[in-house]
């Protein structure tokens, strides 16, 4: 099958015109006349009927455009995004790792160079998880009290074990009046609900990300939220915080079959590195 005479159908298809088929494809209307007369001659079918001015597409004709326009409004564009990424390591993850473990290899290594373009966004643990799934992202980073159990195409490497604390403006054993829960904190909070008196009865709110939250008891003064310990040294001055007793990991999620396998390796390997 000639795929470019079904490029120039669908787009035939798509205009209801040739003219405007050809402009969309960049070359003459005889040149487009003539590659639909080919491929209809090649099945001895009919695709396209003249409809007074204008054409219009047949019975058949119909049926193909709707099983070949996915891939061409779909499956090139994804083609396209995989081709043009493909020498950039994209990395999703949690605020932590995102705006500071990451950032700090970059500053202290002198050959961080030789990992390539990366492109790093902070987003929630959930979200990224999603991303690494659907392809918008080759590396996730994910906080969970408990080892993800994925697919067998997901590998899974913990970078660190941390504690949970929580923070807040105001003494957190006075005043407390609400909580902001991130998503990747909600298994923390139904630990703490159970078990510490303190949380108990409080109110909460959930929020997408633990950057949501920190800038949520920026404002709620009276609001308190569950960060990583490891957060201490970025912002134990502008908060009052406490120990929750509970333990939380970070883990590194990528595909099995992704070609930046090995960039991806190293940099978790920095990442355990830098955070011992």
């Amino acid at each position: 099958m000639n795929t470019h005479q079904l490029e120039i159908f669908y787009h035939v298809a798509k205009f209801q015109s040739v003219s405007k088929a050809a402009e969309a494809l960049y070359i003459s209307q005889p040149a487009v006349s003539s590659q639909i007369k080919k491929l209809e001659s090649a099945y001895g079918v009919h695709l396209i009927e003249k409809n007074g001015q204008g054409i219009q597409l047949t019975a058949l004709g119909l049926q193909l455009y709707e099983i070949i326009r996915s891939f061409f409004e779909s499956s090139i564009i994804s083609a396209e995004s995989l081709l043009k990424n493909s020498a950039v390591l994209r990395v999703s993850g949690n605020f932590l790792m995102t705006h500071f473990v990451i950032p700090q290899i970059f500053e202290q290594e002198n050959d961080a160079t030789h990992f390539g373009q990366l492109i790093i966004k902070s987003t929630s643990s959930f979200n990224a998880l999603t991303e690494l799934k659907n392809g918008y992202c080759d590396l996730a980073l994910i906080s969970t009290s408990s080892r993800p159990i994925l697919s067998a195409d997901i590998l899974v490497k913990k970078i660190f074990d941390d504690e949970i604390i929580s923070v807040s403006k105001k003494p957190i054993e006075s005043n407390l009046t609400s909580l902001i829960v991130s998503k990747s904190k909600m298994d923390v909070y139904n630990i703490l609900e159970k078990n510490n008196p303190l949380f108990s009865n409080l109110p909460y709110t959930a929020v997408e990300s633990t950057q949501d939250a920190i800038s949520n008891i920026d404002i709620n003064k009276n609001s308190a939220t569950f960060i990583s310990a490891r957060f201490l040294k970025y912002f134990e001055k502008d908060y009052q915080y406490s120990y929750t007793g509970v333990k939380n990991s970070i883990y590194a999620l990528y595909k099995s079959n992704n070609f930046h396998t090995d960039e991806i390796l190293e940099l978790i390997d920095e990442m355990k590195t830098h955070t011992k």
